[in-house]
């Protein structure tokens, strides 16, 4: 890998200016996230409102649509994230987060509001964000992937003043023949079984250095709350 670029700060503080450097709350340290936490809180939420009506529907041998729906999205995050694991085990300078939501807001409009991330993958090769899909029933379509990949990348370099490029992947999980509707500019579509060779063979973007203050920000749950 190079040398650090010119435009990258001296220190940690300087890299860092709007987080409190060292050691982060359990709270606030994203790497205590388990896979699809987001989704096993929504399914839970909504197992207890809607009971009654899931027993009875078992009882018939019926299925409730939304209640499969997160279930799917479940299995597919967690095969994802057993991918990513596999990279970090053979290559330790991969990072990975799951499950990091940005509160952050943006100047447009069609930026207001949450972002839920099922993973966000930071190398040498640089930062990814990943949308896991099991099995789709519906289309899908690039435009989440691609406006999430912009939300994280608007809020790491302001974060931590590296010139860092965040790029969408849309991940499919048990399906042969991914499929993505529409535009799919600047958004990479890959299978479960492509993910970590994909991964592997992007060249070098990161310094070291320039990882680690990246992984740093990120971990931070604050980060993504500014």
């Amino acid at each position: 890998m190079g040398t650090d670029s010119p435009s990258v700060p001296l220190t940690v503080s300087d890299a860092l200016p709007n987080l409190r450097v060292g050691r982060l709350s359990r709270a606030d340290d994203l790497t205590h996230h388990r896979p699809a936490k987001h989704l096993i809180a929504q399914r839970r939420t909504y197992r207890r409102q809607h009971l009654a009506s899931l027993v009875r529907g078992r009882l018939r041998g019926g299925y409730d649509p939304r209640h499969r729906a997160l279930s799917r999205r479940i299995v597919g995050v967690r095969g994802v994230a057993s991918e990513l694991w596999e990279l970090v085990a053979k290559h330790p300078a991969w990072r990975v987060l799951h499950s990091v939501r940005t509160d952050a807001p943006t100047r447009t409009a069609q930026g207001a509001g949450a972002i839920v991330l099922d993973d966000v993958v930071i190398g040498p090769a640089g930062v990814f964000t990943v949308q896991a899909v099991y099995r789709p029933v519906e289309d899908v379509t690039a435009d989440a992937a691609r406006e999430a990949a912009r939300r994280a990348q608007e809020i790491l370099n302001r974060a931590t003043r590296v010139p860092v490029t965040v790029r969408a992947l849309i991940v499919f999980v048990r399906s042969d023949q991914p499929r993505v509707v529409g535009p799919r500019d600047d958004v990479e579509v890959l299978t479960e079984d492509e993910l970590v060779p994909w991964l592997e063979s992007r060249r070098p973007m990161l310094t070291d250095r320039e990882l680690e203050i990246v992984y740093l920000a990120a971990r931070d749950r604050r980060t993504w709350s500014r």
